[in-house]
């Protein structure tokens, strides 16, 4: 018997860049079990597609949020398609924390359909964050009514078990790297030529981040951290790899953004800093990392982080910030280096650190790879989900 897994995204996942959907393209294009087959709600059609066709697409360049209307509409529209479609479905696995998304745990109870909603940001979608929201009790109230919560990170996992959710009720899967794409360079040609196409210096010391230029990704931290450590070293290069304006993401704070590019441009750095934008192909992604020497990430508050494990997997030694959530995945000085949260001066010297001992920074690399090919590979991460969702149907 095939099981038949419904997703629910967001209902302008394909035209605003979403790390969970991004990430979920690539799960199901890899996906091989024939056990398990995967649909996803699509709002445009209201109808139920087919996974890898409702996620064979790409974002327009000019990307569009959905309107509070068009929010309202999508939550009458997913009930009702899940009324009219109810016995081409066997588990809701949901993604998105809007009402819609809260209200069906409890449908799915009342209809006895097991339901799972998946956990990927700290604060944003775990109890601790969400109580003290207006309406914040009635919104866990109804995130109880769920058979069972995906955590991307036990830490997340934690949150949830806190505030009364049953061990049971709460799993955890950290997400999977594909080892196909991200993989370390193999020789110093490769990585002459990867950086003759994105323009960037053959003897650069190459800096990279991957993920939204948001505050909470703390690149004002890094910014600042490049200024004081590029002053020291004339061959430090930062590649910035993420929707940088409006178009790329509707949310984005241009405001925010533009003072990132005052910073550089006010210390004459623009030569040195390049914002690249979002990048959807995952290939040319992991180019970049390869392209690359050490990536760094000071971010705030993460759920996890998937670009830490594809850097990770790609051979670079990751400098990242003490989040609770890489506790038991990056060891200081053996497959990372970690600095505390908001720390310029900390930020800056690891970075001095790395660039000035590199015999250190590919060991450091090495370790980050055999770690990721042991620990995150698509196979077991595949394995994992089927159990879980087997375990849902029992």
């Amino acid at each position: 018997m095939t099981v038949k897994v419904l997703h629910v995204f967001s209902p302008d996942y394909k035209t605003r860049f979403g790390g969970q959907t991004f990430t979920w393209k690539y799960n199901f294009s890899n996906w091989n079990d024939p056990n398990v087959a995967h649909y996803v709600f699509d709002f445009e059609k209201h109808f139920i597609d087919d996974a890898r066709d409702a996620i064979n697409f790409e974002y327009p360049s000019i990307q569009k949020q959905a309107s509070r209307w068009e929010r309202t509409k999508w939550v009458f529209s997913l009930l009702s398609t899940l009324i009219r479609h109810e016995g081409d479905y066997d588990i809701l696995h949901i993604h998105i924390l809007l009402w819609g998304g809260l209200f069906v745990g409890s449908w799915a109870k009342w209809r006895k359909k097991p339901a799972m909603y998946e956990s990927i940001l700290l604060d944003s979608d775990t109890p601790g964050g969400i109580l003290p929201e207006k309406f914040g009790r009635l919104k866990i109230r109804l995130l109880k009514s769920y058979k069972a919560i995906l955590a991307i990170s036990e830490y997340l996992a934690k949150d949830y078990r806190k505030f009364g959710f049953s061990a049971n009720q709460v799993f955890t899967l950290v997400n999977s790297v594909d080892e196909k794409i991200f993989y370390p360079v193999k020789t110093a040609e490769e990585k002459r030529l990867l950086r003759k196409r994105i323009n960037l210096p053959s003897d650069a010391i190459a800096l990279v981040f991957v993920g939204s230029v948001i505050e909470r990704k703390g690149l004002d931290v890094l910014i600042r951290a490049f200024i004081e450590s590029s002053s020291k070293r004339s061959d430090l290069y930062l590649l910035i790899v993420g929707p940088k304006n409006g178009n790329e993401q509707p949310s984005l704070d241009e405001g925010f953004v533009n003072n990132l590019y005052l910073l550089v441009n006010q210390n004459n750095l623009s030569e040195r800093v390049t914002f690249m934008g979002l990048i959807q192909d995952r290939q040319e992604l992991a180019e970049i990392y390869r392209a690359s020497d050490i990536f760094v990430f000071p971010s705030r508050k993460e759920g996890l982080g998937n670009v830490i494990l594809e850097a990770m997997a790609c051979g670079l030694p990751v400098l990242v910030s003490q989040l609770p959530v890489l506790d038991k995945i990056i060891k200081h000085r053996d497959n990372g280096i970690v600095v505390p949260i908001d720390d310029v001066d900390a930020l800056s010297e690891s970075i001095l650190m790395l660039s000035g001992d590199l015999p250190l920074a590919g060991k450091i690399g090495h370790n980050a790879h055999t770690y990721v090919a042991k620990n995150f590979g698509f196979s077991s991460w595949q394995a994992q989900l089927v159990k879980i969702y087997n375990a849902l149907l029992s």
